[in-house]
């Protein structure tokens, strides 16, 4: 069993109903190519437009699920955002915990379009680390991170992967040296 995740394409904010810039279009279009090299048998997109947008570049055949939406940050190591509700730590992780879980029992390869801190979060389920991914972990936008079962274990096997996005945005990234700003 795969599980691959894809972050979305740029948008000109992580605030919901905003829909995807022309390079984040370029971006979604991109990784629905490389994906094309594998098989799966079901999609899984969070319910907000810039995830929805990347996912139907793909497909228009996929499951919104709003418990895909981004995760608050605290989560994986991020800083506490002032005014957040008392029990969003709590509900976010309850959420994604449990469409995780409900994706693995079914044992399908599947992808899931969604959030930087939700991949963030997934990935770290996987270390069972308590690292502060928030800092130390980049996850860019349309890049795909792969999990894979054999049964038994849950593993990584690709982080970040970047390589299917067009030449300009690759060097663009390689030079830049602005750290990725999360709303949530």
């Amino acid at each position: 069993m795969k599980i691959i995740l894809v972050r979305h394409g740029e948008a000109d904010s992580n605030i919901e109903g905003v829909p995807l810039t022309e390079k984040g279009i370029l971006e979604a279009n991109s990784v629905a190519k490389e994906l094309k090299k594998y098989s799966f048998g079901k999609f899984y997109s969070s319910d907000l437009l810039r995830a929805k947008q990347t996912c139907e570049a793909f497909t228009k055949n996929y499951i919104e699920d709003e418990r895909l939406r981004e995760i608050y940050r605290v989560l994986i190591g991020g800083p506490e955002k002032i005014g957040t509700s008392e029990n969003r730590e709590i509900n976010d992780k309850k959420r994604a915990d449990e469409i995780f879980e409900e994706i693995l029992k079914k044992g399908e390869d599947v992808v899931i379009f969604c959030h930087g801190n939700i991949i963030r979060y997934y990935l770290n389920k996987v270390l069972k680390s308590k690292e502060k991914l928030w800092e130390n972990m980049i996850i860019n936008n349309c890049s795909i991170s792969i999990l894979e079962s054999n049964g038994d274990t849950l593993e990584i096997k690709e982080i970040n992967l970047i390589n299917h996005l067009p030449e300009n945005l690759l060097e663009e990234i390689k030079n830049s040296k602005k750290k990725e700003v999360y709303l949530h």
